[in-house]
């Protein structure tokens, strides 16, 4: 089965039932996965700066949103994310230019100091709120207590979905964890050709937890190889990158029109 006609398949199985969220203006949302090396990050960036917005990392390994935009913790003194949670005070993003969203950074003694999720949810939405800006939140692959504070602030929660077996098997662990928070599943890397076993677990995960699946991004070799800091989305574009670009406004429209 083609990979479009996996979308379509479980788009009909679930229909566009989601759990309506009040309307955040700005809004906070936040990109989830209970495994590391599925698209998370990548996806938060390009949903940053399709928004015109910010993005926030609370990853503290190395791969983290703060890492690939160009942030180098030993090279700065502090730590903003971790001092705004102590000091109760909103941090100031950096600034990101044309060609990459702004950026509330990272660090990596985050996992030590996370406040509750409680803590962490207040936080978010208040800082979004103040900063008058979108903000999306690129969270640790695990159920701690910064992601679950994430979760609960946020509008939506995109989840990638990597169409192998190992990968299921997390996402319907995620799934069972968190699936009355707003999730919206996006297919990610997905190859030209689906085997018949995964689409079908795909449509039964999402029947089963009533969850919504969007639009899919293709699998692109060089995204994983790519050493570039500016946002895939930023103009210039090249050639190459136009379906992924184009597939990405597409996922960015979804997690826009969410619940509405």
């Amino acid at each position: 089965m083609t990979s479009d006609a996996l979308v379509e398949a479980s788009i009909e199985t679930v229909g566009h039932q989601v759990t309506p969220f009040p309307v955040q203006e700005p809004e906070t949302k936040c990109v989830v996965g209970w495994k590391g090396g599925i698209g998370k990050t990548t996806l938060a960036q390009e949903l940053a700066y399709l928004d015109d917005g910010v993005g926030g990392d609370m990853d503290w390994s190395k791969g983290g949103l703060s890492k690939g935009w160009g942030y180098n913790e030993e090279t700065r003194t502090g730590a903003p994310l971790i001092e705004a949670f102590e000091n109760d005070r909103t941090p100031k993003p950096l600034r990101g230019g044309p060609r990459k969203p702004d950026l509330i950074p990272g660090h990596s003694t985050f996992g030590e100091f996370q406040p509750s999720p409680e803590v962490v949810k207040r936080s978010l939405i208040r800082w979004s709120e103040e900063l008058k800006r979108k903000i999306t939140w690129d969270t640790h692959p695990d159920a701690c207590p910064s992601t679950h504070g994430a979760l609960a602030a946020s509008r939506v929660a995109v989840v990638p979905v990597i169409l192998q077996t190992r990968e299921m098997a997390s996402l319907e662990h995620l799934l069972q964890d968190i699936s009355d928070y707003p999730l919206l599943l996006i297919p990610y890397m997905v190859p030209k050709s689906v085997p018949t076993w995964h689409k079908d677990e795909l449509k039964r995960l999402a029947k089963k937890f009533q969850v919504p699946v969007g639009p899919i991004v293709s699998e692109y070799k060089w995204v994983g190889v790519r050493r570039k800091r500016v946002a895939i989305c930023s103009e210039p574009v090249f050639k190459k990158e136009e379906p992924f670009v184009e597939q990405m406004k597409r996922v960015h429209q979804a997690v826009v029109r969410y619940g509405n």
